[in-house]
């Protein structure tokens, strides 16, 4: 095991904590929350017009920003300060001011998977956000071990230049994210999931529901959500039809309506506190998550 210090990231009045490289989701949220940053807390009221297409944007652009200036040079130092830098980061802004004043006129698959969150915090202000992951497994268990290994070579995301171009000796990233938000330098929200390339978004998107709508931690981790991936968006039912109407106007690839809540969007499992010190857990139902005071 090797231990690294976590990856910080500031995002309004808020301090973010999570993954390093070599994992790859936390920067990628990071990203998003920078792309985000720009727009007023208002255009991102859940189930807006706005909220779908911001979304939907931003996980487009983080999307290119990635297989542009990212994977390519993941085992550079300072690969994350360069990635996150504003000089980077300041043209994919851009562009999603430009999409949102296009169509708003505003300037502003299913598969059961083996990665599982757990989020904690106690009274004294620790806090612990662990994700751990056997793939879809690799049917070989370490004999007198019960220890089943991964089948991290086989997952698609985590090999966006192909697969047989790993390079020996080198850890493969990971897009699991174990998250912390700090306010006032104490925890304030404990948040994780599991869902392969789904993990960045649905973390994303949990956590402006909490930070820019206002929401509570339940309404937050169950409210409707959406994922673009190479040029498909696809979405969960409860947005708004006033929000779904601008997909029609946006160049956002094919539209793809779910039936109902599904873990192909992830699992948010989560737990915040209060200045008060009273708790709040929230499991996401769509991995039966569950939350437990003791």
């Amino acid at each position: 095991m090797i231990e690294r210090r976590p990856l910080t990231v500031h995002y309004r009045d808020t301090t973010f904590l999570t993954n390093p490289p070599p994992s790859s989701g936390g920067a990628l949220i990071a990203f998003a929350l920078q792309l985000l940053e720009t727009l007023a807390p208002a255009t991102l009221h859940h189930g807006s017009p706005s909220h779908i297409q911001a979304l939907a944007t931003v996980m487009k652009l983080t999307n290119t920003a990635r297989r542009d200036g990212y994977d390519d040079h993941l085992y550079i130092d300072n690969i994350v300060e360069t990635f996150l830098a504003p000089t980077h980061v300041a043209p994919y802004q851009a562009d999603l001011q430009a999409d949102l004043k296009t169509v708003l006129n505003q300037d502003i698959l299913n598969k059961w998977g083996s990665t599982t969150h757990i989020s904690v915090l106690d009274a004294q202000g620790n806090a612990a956000s662990v994700t751990t992951s056997n793939g879809e497994g690799s049917a070989y268990v370490v004999p007198n071990t019960q220890i089943m290994l991964n089948n991290m070579l086989g997952e698609a995301d985590l090999h966006p230049q192909g697969f047989h171009q790993w390079q020996p000796h080198q850890r493969i990233s990971s897009m699991m994210a174990p998250t912390i938000l700090l306010q006032g330098g104490q925890p304030q929200v404990v948040l994780g999931s599991g869902g392969s390339n789904r993990i960045r978004t649905a973390i994303l998107q949990v956590m402006i529901n909490l930070l820019d709508a206002g929401m509570s931690l339940e309404t937050a981790v169950n409210a409707p959500r959406l994922h673009w991936e190479q040029g498909s968006l696809h979405f969960e039912p409860g947005h708004a039809p006033a929000a779904l109407a601008v997909l029609n106007s946006a160049k956002l690839g094919q539209i793809c309506p779910w039936q109902q809540q599904n873990m192909f969007f992830g699992g948010v499992h989560a737990v915040t506190v209060d200045g008060q010190g009273r708790f709040q857990g929230a499991g996401d139902a769509r991995r039966g998550g569950s939350a437990i005071s003791v």
